[in-house]
């Protein structure tokens, strides 16, 4: 009957176990190493959802260990990818990582105990208080027979003066009746925090580092430099290079003898079962041990109670299995968390015979190295929706040698269909060996080699010799990638870029062909089968298809054949400036500002340059209290202009205001210029007049240009006004001289001294009245220094030769400018203007 019961319990218990692990069932095993396995799970546990992922490391494997990582300094707090990276070093793989034990989010210390090969990296505390995480002192490490270990600690602390001996009670944690406790520089605060019923003791001046630095079982040596008496209420400091011993009730007598200036001698030893133990991590509580959910902590208190993402640590009996597991939480639908109680419980249906919690909640984080990547990447979802800086990471490592590669990815180095001639290379990528490392490619180690008559092998290279489809097998190392090629006899068609050609004279420009097969997608070409050709002797080019100009003034056409294809192309070479907007189309431009209001609109009233028109900016910079104010012309698309220009130029009908005008360019690397049309306050005339703007040193050709602007930085120059703009150029030759007018046939011809008289059919206003309204200028544009009179009737207007009079045989321009004005106010419609000559 005993048997019978027996084998009911052990029927139930495997039927439980068996619906935990089916309820979160696997949905994906990713091998990271022979000895490593992420594992990604999920289900219903307990009636709520949840997404489990865990690593699943086999010591049994010569090349798998665990370790734990932290910064540099420790307190620094990184997420755990980054903390992942930078422990990783050749031959020192992290393929896999979950956040550590807790810490303090104040300062970034650690709460708990690090300690690496018998040196304390780091001592912590322990919790006073049953509910505390730490309440009974434990840790995951390797031990001195290179085991997984999982199991409680606890450390031997000895204080030595006066020839006698006396075991501490405990270390960085609430002192309590008739205790002795060690405080150290790893202790949360810089003070004991202690009440005035103890008595404390500080030591300094250690001859060994202490914590951290201090080795287990090593004697530390210093000397009593404060005593803290009974009923003081400030409790002591803790040295920088020292340590505290806080007594209370029978363990007073331990220090009571001790004086400033006694020598004093510390130990802190730990148990036998992790001495020489490579690493030891502080956390807590337990949750299984020995295969059975038992945790120490208060499974009623809501440290355990509470649903949360939760985070663990677990090995097997033998302690050569190690799992690194995490449960997300807070994502309602997706995952809900679990009570350290239910965390237990999945544990053990793992495999777990020692199980330790980690910090848990919004520092829950599990990363994984996939194959194909050098560094882990984040695996869980943070219910923080991103990774929290964390103190310190538990690693899964791999410390395998690199070896040969057994994979590797291989594909055309340029993508597409050869033509007949055409040659490719191959790019190899993400080599592995076995244990997923990625290793360096050794390009004289690959070897190639093709299974037809389709093409052949040269210098790593398919050299394509007729149409057909075949593979070229890649090999490296111990693996094998066939790729393959596909031949066609010719392009379906081809093109040139540029589509047009305007270059100066003995410039050289690179021409770009692509050729394309009958779905339209780019073919591989020899470019040396090109046959090229240009008309009329504008200019040569090379195999290469870099076309060099000719050295005068030429028209032609280059045309480029290959196979049945042709493609031609017009060339222009000359160093003519060239028209780049004619402003005849405002819809070709939007208008912006800043700290201004502007508009755009076209101006056909005959009082353009050229063309059909020109554009007139409008800008009003009132009302401006601080800063720069502008108002662009913003072409609608970048307006590219050919060859390599060394200035822009284009006329414009100012409005006397002193202004600046600039505009903005594009090089072909991207980079953004201002170029200026006018110095700072020397958009000062009234009238037409051409300008123009250097390009500055440095750009890379071609160019493109993408706006014009008025501008004004002085708040109190800032009014409104109105400017034309025409025939913008680009100018291939400086200096670039312009005829602002050309003499006809039937010109006046006057003499040196001439006085003109101008009359207007109504009475004017004195103050538009000006040799800026009204001026005469030369060829060039060169403004004389006439003398402008109204007349007494109000309607005539005397403009009086320079004093030493006009330059004889040369043509010059009277101009009466829109900007004259009648009494009412009436302006011109258009600028008047009239050419003489001077005999």
């Amino acid at each position: 009957m005993k048997k019978f019961i027996m084998s009911i319990i052990a029927f139930f218990l495997c039927l439980q176990s068996s619906m935990i692990s089916t309820e979160a069932a696997a949905e994906s095993t990713v091998k990271l190493t022979p000895g490593i396995k992420l594992e990604k799970r999920g289900g219903v546990i307990s009636n709520r959802k949840q997404s489990i992922n865990f690593l699943n490391l086999n010591l049994l494997d010569p090349y798998t260990t665990v370790g734990y990582g932290v910064s540099k300094p420790i307190s620094k707090l990184s997420p755990v990818t980054s903390l992942a990276k930078i422990n990783t070093f050749e031959n020192h793989h992290v393929v896999g990582a979950v956040n550590a034990s807790f810490f303090h989010m104040e300062n970034g210390d650690p709460a708990y105990l690090l300690a690496s090969n018998n040196t304390i990296e780091w001592l912590g505390a322990v919790s006073a208080l049953d509910n505390g995480f730490m309440h009974t002192p434990a840790a995951f490490g390797l031990n001195k027979n290179g085991k997984a270990l999982i199991d409680k600690f606890n450390l031997n602390i000895t204080l030595s003066h006066h020839n006698k001996s006396y075991e501490i009670d405990s270390f960085n944690t609430q002192r309590n009746s008739d205790e002795s406790i060690l405080f150290t520089n790893s202790y949360r605060y810089g003070n004991t925090r202690t009440n005035q019923t103890g008595l404390e003791v500080a030591v300094a001046n250690l001859d060994k580092n202490l914590d951290p630095g201090g080795k287990f079982g090593e004697t530390v040596s210093g000397t009593v430099t404060a005593i803290r008496p009974y009923g003081k209420v400030s409790s002591s400091m803790i040295p920088k290079n020292g340590f505290v011993i806080s007594a209370h009730g029978t363990k007073v007598d331990q220090i009571r003898n001790l004086k400033i200036g006694d020598p004093v001698s510390l130990k802190i030893d730990v148990d036998d079962k992790w001495k020489n133990a490579s690493f030891m991590l502080g956390s807590g509580p337990l949750l299984v041990q020995k295969g059975k959910v038992n945790l120490t902590i208060d499974t009623s208190s809501p440290r355990a109670a509470y649903r949360e993402p939760r985070t663990a640590v677990a090995v097997d009996s033998t302690g050569t299995k190690v799992f690194y597991v995490t449960v997300d939480g807070r994502q309602p639908g997706f995952s809900e968390g679990m009570t350290l109680k239910e965390f237990a419980a999945y544990l053990v249906s793992l495999g777990a015979y020692q199980a330790l919690n980690l910090d848990g909640g919004g520092s829950t984080t599990l990363a994984a190295r996939f194959p194909g990547n050098r560094y882990a990447a984040l695996v869980n979802k943070p219910s923080d929706r991103r990774q929290r800086n964390v103190s310190a990471i538990l690693q899964a490592i791999s410390t395998a040698p690199y070896g040969e590669a057994v994979s590797f990815k291989a594909a055309q180095a340029v993508e597409g269909k050869l033509a007949v001639g055409g040659s490719v290379g191959f790019k190899i990528t993400e080599a592995m060996d076995s244990y997923n490392n990625l290793i360096p490619i050794k390009e004289d180690e690959i070897k190639y080699s093709t299974d037809s008559s389709i093409g052949r092998i040269e210098d790593g290279r398919f050299i394509a010799l007729k149409a057909g489809r075949t593979n070229v097998a890649i090999t490296y190392g111990k693996s094998q990638v066939k790729v393959p090629i596909t031949v066609v006899s010719k392009p379906h068609k081809f093109e040139i870029s540029p589509e047009s050609i305007f270059i100066q004279k003995g410039e050289k420009q690179q021409l770009t062909v692509k050729a394309f097969d009958e779905n339209g997608k780019s073919l591989i070409f020899k470019a040396a089968d090109i046959k090229w050709n240009v008309s009329n002797g504008a200019g040569t080019v090379n195999e290469s298809g870099l076309f060099t100009a000719a050295a005068v003034e030429k028209t032609g056409t280059l045309t480029a054949q290959l196979g049945n294809g042709k493609v031609a192309v017009p060339i222009t070479v000359s160093n003519k400036p060239k028209l780049i907007s004619s402003f005849d189309a405002a819809a070709l431009w939007k208008t912006e500002s800043i700290r201004a209001k502007g508009s755009l609109n076209n101006s056909s009233d005959g009082n353009q340059k050229e063309g059909k028109g020109s554009m007139k900016l409008n800008y009003d910079f009132t009302g401006n209290r601080s800063g720069t104010a502008a108002s662009y012309a913003v072409s609608t698309k970048r307006i590219d202009v050919q060859g390599k220009p060394e200035a822009l130029g284009m006329w414009v009908y100012g409005d006397g205001q002193s202004h600046w005008l600039r505009g903005r360019i594009y090089d072909a690397g991207g980079k953004e210029w201002t170029i200026n049309f006018t110095e700072d306050g020397q958009l000062n005339w009234k009238g037409w007049r051409y300008v123009q703007a250097a390009i500055p040193s440095g750009v890379r050709y071609p160019l493109a240009l993408d706006r014009i602007y008025i501008t004004e930085p002085k708040v109190s120059k800032q009014g409104q006004g109105s400017i034309y703009l025409d025939r913008l150029e680009a100018i291939y030759e400086t200096p670039h001289n312009i005829e602002y007018f050309k003499a006809g046939s039937a010109i006046q011809t006057v003499k040196p001294g001439k006085q003109w008289t101008i009359k207007f059919n109504a009475a004017l206003s004195p103050a538009t009245i000006t040799k800026e309204t009204i001026y005469i200028q030369d060829k060039i544009g060169m403004r004389q220094p006439v003398l402008v009179k109204l007349q007494s009737d109000m309607k005539s207007v005397v403009v009086e030769a320079p004093a030493s009079g006009y330059v004889s045989g040369s043509d010059y321009q009277l101009v009466v400018t829109k900007f004259v004005r009648s009494m009412r106010g009436i302006p011109f419609k258009k600028d008047y203007s009239m050419v003489f000559s001077i005999q």
